[in-house]
């Protein structure tokens, strides 16, 4: 391995929750097809103390029946709905500078997401982001592959050194990725799940993408 790549910094961030901003129109689209089968609809505190990972058992925990639906069309209708609704979204305060900043102090800036890859480079596109990122890694199939599979494509593809590098996420199930991929792990509150629950195990979590910001050196 190429020593100089090697010593590199490396910080790999979720998109959904810990930069895009993107929690108001999730909650709201689900709601849609809550109301449609009468089942109780979510506001943020109950979505942020419910919403988990694998999707599929989430939806089943809010009173989605899978004997009787296609989990499959329901991620596809809720997909359409989302990106109906996508201008709505917005970066949370001071991404841009942030990762500016970092990047200036030495750090290689990375995106893990389960989004799709067209839709996902197309929203760092559009919020004009991209240019901060040696590497864009989304979903081929949002269906079959989860993000950990994608995290090791990443770390094979770009050689990352796990002692060097550090994903910063919004759910349990990033700190979950970040644990299998033996690298260190910042979740930020302000996303999807609530403070309370990414606290458990003494899991170091933030307020806000500035606040990592300031750990991010202490850790790597």
């Amino acid at each position: 391995m190429n020593n100089k790549r090697s010593s590199e910094k490396a910080i790999i961030w979720d998109w959904n929750g810990t930069l895009l901003d993107d929690l108001d129109i999730c909650i709201s689209g689900i709601n849609t097809y809550l109301e449609k089968r009468n089942l109780s609809l979510m506001t943020r505190e109950t979505y942020r103390n419910i919403f988990d990972f694998p999707i599929k058992d989430y939806y089943s925990k809010i009173g989605f029946d899978f004997e009787k639906e296609d989990f499959g069309e329901l991620s596809v209708k809720f997909l359409e709905t989302y990106f109906n609704n996508f201008n709505q979204t917005h970066l949370f305060n001071h991404v841009p500078e942030i990762l500016e900043e970092l990047q200036k102090k030495g750090f290689r800036h990375y995106i893990l997401s389960a989004m799709g890859q067209d839709a996902l480079e197309n929203s760092l596109r559009k919020f004009g982001i991209e240019k901060y990122f040696v590497a864009i890694q989304g979903a081929s199939d949002i269906l079959a592959k989860g993000k950990l599979d994608y995290g090791k494509e990443l770390f094979i593809k770009e050689k990352l050194v796990p002692e060097h590098t550090c994903f910063i996420g919004d759910s349990l199930h990033d700190k979950e990725v970040a644990d299998q991929l033996n690298i260190s792990c910042i979740l930020i509150s302000a996303g999807h799940q609530s403070h309370e629950r990414l606290m458990i195990n003494n899991n170091m979590v933030v307020k806000n993408i500035e606040e990592a910001a300031r750990e991010i050196p202490k850790i790597l």
